[in-house]
This record gives structure tokens, C-alpha cells and sequence, in this order.
């Protein structure tokens, strides 16, 4: 009877060891749980970095088309400033003629004095074509009435001759008359005026070297005229013909700072921006 008790106890104390075992909790599994979440954030980060990655590209996508267009609307304004300073020469230009042909032997100084023009630099020929010769005879007559004219010819009708000779194109006999007229006047009010006319003749022909040493002799010999601004336009323009740009902005600065009012230098503020970008 005794040992059947103590069976009894045995047999108890094991239910009760099994019953508290099962209910004690599972331990939970956190290694799976760690690993799914890192899994979870690092695809979270990719798919972050490819969303900057399509902005980045996105956005320097607009940028280079942003530029582009900026590019072209910045080389449309050139090409309309260099239009708009081609008009205004030429506009500067119909003036110089306009007051060269009605010049008179009276009024010749007063005109002169105040004419500004001669500027074009981009064409092949700079004046446009004045109505002057008639070609009504054959080359021989032609060719004596001219010597008979201009043999006739001194004063200022010389001088006028040698620019109507510039005005029509025909520079190596406007430059024997303008000469003739230096040779026989030098001192004139007229002298610096055939002087950058003479300038005038060689720009015509693309002597641009040579131009620049007349035009130069303009304000060296005459610094007080109403020539010297055009003449330093023309330098300005004749070296950059040449590719010296360091000269034509040094020419073209100085007009402005020293004529900033006279036509010349409103061409010559045009140029400078073309030339300088």
C-alpha cells in the first residue's frame, strides 16, 4: 500500500512537470524576423536611390534643352545686333553721300565740318552706287573727256570729283585726285576730309593695312576735325578685318570714350559687342 503511494506521487509529479512544460512559451523566432526587416529596408533604400537617380537624370535632361534654347535665342540676338548695326552703317553712310554731293564751293566748310560717315565694314564694296558717269560714248571718247575734265579740274571741284569717284566705285582714280587735291592744298579745311577719303579708297580695295596708316594720318594731322571720329571707327573696323582683335577693341573703346556722343561711336558700340561676344 505504501509503495503504491509512492508510485501514485511519482506518477503526479510527472503530470505536473509535462503540464508546466507545455505551457511554457515558445522562444520567438527573431533571427528570421531581423533578417526580413534589414531585406525589407535595403530594397526600400535601392528603389529610393533609383527614384534620385530618374530625378537626376530628368533633370539634367532639362538642363542641357534648357541650355540649348538658351544658346540659340543668345546667338538670334547676335545675328539681330549685327543686323541692326549693319542698318544704322548704312543708314550713317546714305548720310556721308547725301551731304558730300551737295556740297557747294560756299558752303563746302561748313559741311564738311560736321559730316560723319564712310563706316560700312562688311560689305564688298562700301558705298552703294551713286548715279555718276554715263557710259553714252565709246572708251576712247570716254577716255579723252575724262582727261580733258579732270585736267580742267582744281580746287575744291578736285576734291569733289575724287569723292564722287569714291562714291562710284573707282578708287584708283579717286585717289589720284584726292592726292593731287593734298598735294595742291594741304592746309585746307578740306585736307583731312580727302585725307580719310583717300583711307577710303584702299579699305575698298581690302588694302586694310594700308587704310589704317591714312586713317591714322587723320588724327595725327588733324586732331581738331570732324573727320577724325569716323577715321577711328574705320581703324577700329580696318584691324579687325585684319584678325588683330586686341587693336580694333583698343580703337573702338577709345572712340567711345572720347566721342561718346558722335555717330561713329554709336556704330562703334555695336561693333565692340560683336567683336567681345
Amino acid at each position: 500500500m505504501q509503495y503504491l503511494r509512492i508510485l501514485l506521487v511519482i506518477i503526479l509529479a510527472f503530470g505536473v512537470c509535462g503540464c508546466f512544460a507545455a505551457k511554457q512559451p515558445e522562444k520567438p523566432a527573431w533571427g528570421g524576423s531581423e533578417e526580413w526587416r534589414l531585406k525589407s529596408l535595403e530594397e526600400n533604400f535601392l528603389n529610393f536611390k533609383e527614384g534620385l537617380r530618374q530625378q537626376n537624370d530628368l533633370i539634367e535632361s532639362n538642363h542641357k534643352e534648357t541650355t540649348a534654347q538658351i544658346e540659340k535665342i543668345e546667338q538670334r540676338m547676335t545675328e539681330l545686333d549685327n543686323s541692326l548695326a549693319e542698318l544704322k552703317e548704312n543708314q550713317q553712310k546714305m548720310m556721308a553721300m547725301k551731304v558730300e554731293e551737295e556740297i557747294t564751293p560756299v558752303e563746302t566748310v561748313v559741311a564738311e565740318e560736321v559730316v560723319m560717315g564712310g563706316t560700312t565694314s562688311n560689305e564688298e564694296k562700301p558705298w552703294m552706287v551713286v548715279p555718276g558717269e554715263k557710259s553714252t560714248v565709246d572708251g576712247v571718247t570716254a577716255k579723252k573727256a575724262a582727261q580733258t575734265q579732270v585736267s580742267a579740274l582744281s580746287g575744291e571741284e578736285l576734291y569733289q570729283e575724287g569723292v564722287r569717284l569714291v562714291m562710284n566705285d573707282q578708287p584708283l582714280k579717286s585717289r589720284k585726285l584726292l592726292e593731287q587735291y593734298l598735294s595742291q592744298n594741304p592746309s585746307s579745311k578740306l585736307a583731312p576730309n580727302a585725307l580719310y577719303w583717300i583711307g577710303e579708297t584702299y579699305y575698298s580695295e581690302k588694302s586694310f593695312a594700308q587704310s589704317i596708316l591714312k586713317f591714322k594720318e587723320v588724327s595725327r594731322r588733324f586732331p581738331k576735325s570732324g573727320k577724325v571720329p569716323a577715321a577711328m571707327l574705320k581703324i577700329g573696323l580696318a584691324y579687325d578685318k585684319l584678325g588683330d582683335r586686341e587693336n580694333a577693341v583698343f580703337y573702338l573703346r577709345t572712340l567711345i570714350e572720347d566721342y561718346p556722343k558722335s555717330d561713329p561711336a554709336k556704330i562703334g558700340r555695336e561693333r565692340l559687342r560683336a567683336i567681345e561676344g
